[in-house]
């Protein structure tokens, strides 16, 4: 029964990494104290599967324990019954039988208050369960047959389904191989009928053909295959699986086929089918790794490839673990023995049958005896009987002592593991009162919060407002601009002002970023605004608004750099200042180069310096470029800037069709160098044309 939680293991997690299983699950822990709502229980829900695959069960039990626990205080009931159940299974797992009868009772009387039934029925699966693992058949057997009765009451399919499925285990594990079946055939046929198929049918087929395999029963578990092979179909197509996860289930499926053609001679038909298995396996090692070695074994043995047969069967025993079921040790032993016959090599095979009677001589001791005399008449070994017959008594005593041993041991791991538990159990729940008193304390600090990012998105809506978001649409010039922030509010700016034939035009960089970088970016867009509509030249503008921002008031000394031009649109003369700002590129003749300058100061540094002003004589056809740092600067995973060398060779390389295609060109190469890096600057771009006649 170890085998369900292979398969839900897969169908919850998918491929992951191991190496990156801890730095996951300490990043989601971090995100906890900031999660509300649908949010947190996604957190939980994921260090809860991120912890599946770490071999560490009282990580996994306190993860599952934090999700029911939060699932519980936001009502989500749905959510907390497919909680416990998971958590059932996991005690049954890890062997935890006294967690189940501790946990279990209440959460079915929970569920049942919610009229939860489809958790309801699982749950009582899982207790069921227990008692099989712990020997107590009588007691699962009046379980299950409680189950049945309380769904049957219900007229609940899914209920009784599963209760017969648990039957077809209980019998199963007493060696009861007809009851067995006939329990698993009775779950599937009120199974099937379920829409959407529950997930635990995929079981139900691998058992009950695991079953008919074991009472060689070959044409039954053929007739099997072909409902199992239209289950899968509808299966793995309406729960949208991935590949993996559909590989998986395939591979049982394939061992079933392969089983039945082995069982009815078509050893063909049974090649082809183990070729199947071995393309879906990730490796001989796994679970069904394994079952392909024996099988496949098993195929050379009954074609009478010896050697083969016999290399398979040793590669699975070195994969025998020490606690594997008998029933694996007695099924690979008598499979070599066969061999071993096939070989002709008698004297290994008796030393195996001794083996073999030492391990199984109180379940099926005549049948294997009436095998060793059959190879003791091979080699006329009268004496061995007489051999066997005063070993028997040897053992018998053998075998009781390690019975009395076993318990023993079992007793005290069984109390060392439930004292752990509940050392674990207290620890989980300081935890939570902790954490529970730890949420009371962040709802105000969230309040708080989310009213600071309210204030920054509207101040991030009135900072895009002053800068112009429309442009001049005339035959005599091409103008363009974007400004996209670092943050929810940046530093940049860029405007214009246009009277008849003037283009005044402007791009600055405020030192900082955030709110003062945004309040200092306010008063110079204004200032421009102010100082251009009065029409004064380039290194004017820049010299008044140096007066005016660099003050007392400048306490924190705050400056921007800016480029301010003034385009004649009749000669296509240029005016400018530039106040410490990066140098625009023009683009003529084919060539992008960055224009040469007087190196003014920035703006709001020094008071009562006078800006320089340049020109240039005609830049009409010519596209002007002026952007900020946050384009040549712009950093990618590794740190690694786009560059003035790139920037250059793309205006270069790239047609020249508009202002705007040129700035979209130039942000959509920017995004792409980050490759999904956090901006580290605000990123403002303005480009010119003038179209002289």
């Amino acid at each position: 029964m170890k085998r369900t939680l292979a398969v839900l293991a897969l169908l919850l997690l998918g491929g992951m990494h191991l190496s990156l299983l801890a730095d996951k699950a300490a990043v989601l822990r971090e995100m906890l104290p900031r999660l509300r709502g649908d949010a947190l229980l996604v957190a939980y829900d994921k260090l809860y599967k991120l912890s599946l695959e770490r071999d560490d069960a009282e990580e996994q039990i306190r993860c599952l324990n934090d999700l029911i626990a939060e699932c519980r205080r936001q009502h989500k009931d749905k959510q907390w019954g497919m909680a416990v159940v998971e958590r059932a299974v996991l005690f049954y797992n890890y062997d935890l039988s006294d967690s189940i009868f501790h946990y279990v009772p209440g959460d079915m009387e929970a569920l049942k208050a919610l009229s939860d039934w489809k958790h309801y029925y699982e749950i009582w699966t899982q207790l069921a369960n227990t008692y099989v693992f712990k020997g107590q058949y009588n007691i699962a057997l009046r379980e299950v047959q409680a189950m049945f009765d309380d769904a049957k009451g219900r007229n609940d399919k899914y209920g009784m389904g599963i209760a017969h499925y648990t039957m077809g285990n209980v019998y199963a594990n007493m060696h009861n191989l007809d009851e067995s079946a006939t329990a698993y055939q009775q779950g599937l046929a009120l199974l099937r009928d379920i829409r959407p198929l529950p997930s635990l049918i995929a079981d139900l087929y691998s058992y009950y053909g695991d079953v008919l395999n074991d009472k060689h029963d070959y044409e039954r578990l053929q007739q099997l295959t072909v409902e199992w092979r239209v289950f899968l179909d509808d299966f793995i197509e309406s729960q949208n699986l991935t590949a993996d996860q559909s590989a998986i289930l395939r591979s049982y499926y394939y061992v079933a086929c392969a089983q039945a053609a082995l069982g009815q001679g078509q050893l063909d038909r049974a090649a082809l089918m183990l070729d199947e298995v071995h393309g879906l396996i990730p490796s001989e090692a796994d679970y069904v790794g394994q079952t392909w070695l024996f099988y496949r074994a098993q195929l050379y043995l009954q074609r009478g490839e010896y050697q083969q047969a016999l290399a398979l069967n040793t590669q699975r025993m070195r994969l025998l673990e020490a606690d594997d079921d008998k029933a694996v040790y007695l099924q690979l032993v008598g499979q070599r023995v066969d061999i071993l016959r096939g070989m002709g090599r008698y004297a290994e095979a008796i030393d195996l049958y001794r083996d073999i009677i030492q391990v199984k001589d109180s379940v099926n001791g005549m049948e294997t005896r009436n095998q060793l005399n059959e190879m003791n008449t091979l080699f006329k070994v009268d004496e061995l009987k007489m051999e066997q017959e005063r070993a028997q008594f040897r053992n018998t005593l053998i075998i009781i002592g390690l019975i009395v041993a076993a318990l023993i041991v079992f007793t005290v791991f069984r109390i060392i593991a439930a004292r752990r538990l509940k050392k674990a159990h207290t620890q989980l729940q300081e935890t939570h009162e902790e954490l529970l008193t730890a949420y009371d304390q962040l709802e105000e600090t969230t309040a708080a919060k989310e009213r600071i990012e309210s204030d920054l998105r509207i101040a991030r809506n009135i900072q895009m407002g002053m800068v112009p978001s429309t442009f001049p649409e005339r035959p005599d010039v091409d103008l363009y601009a974007s400004m996209t922030p670092a943050k929810e509010v940046g530093g940049d700016l860029y405007g214009y002002y246009l009277s008849g034939d003037k283009l005044y035009f402007a791009l600055g960089d405020v030192s900082g970023k955030g709110v003062p970088a945004s309040l200092f970016m306010a008063q110079a867009t204004r200032l421009f605004r102010t100082l251009a509509a009065q029409q004064l030249m380039p290194a004017a503008i820049c010299t008044q608004i140096n007066e005016a921002l660099s003050g007392e008031d400048n306490e924190t000394c705050m400056f921007v750099t800016m480029f301010v031009g003034l385009a004649d649109l009749t000669t296509g003369h240029l005016d400018f200042c530039n106040a410490g700002h990066n140098p625009p590129v023009l683009l003529r003749g084919g060539k992008a180069e960055f224009i040469e300058m007087v190196p003014n100061a920035p703006i709001g540094l020094f008071p009562g310096m006078e800006y320089e002003g340049e020109e240039i004589a005609d830049i009409a056809g010519c596209p002007l470029f002026v952007y900020t740092d946050g384009l040549n600067e712009a950093e990618n995973r590794q740190q690694e800037q786009f560059t003035d060398e790139r920037l250059l060779e793309m205006l270069a390389g790239t047609p020249f069709v508009s202002s705007q295609q040129t700035i979209d060109m130039l942000r959509t190469a920017v995004e792409a160098h980050r490759d999904g890096a956090e901006p580290n600057d605000d990123l403002t771009m303005l480009c010119v044309r003038v179209k002289v006649s």
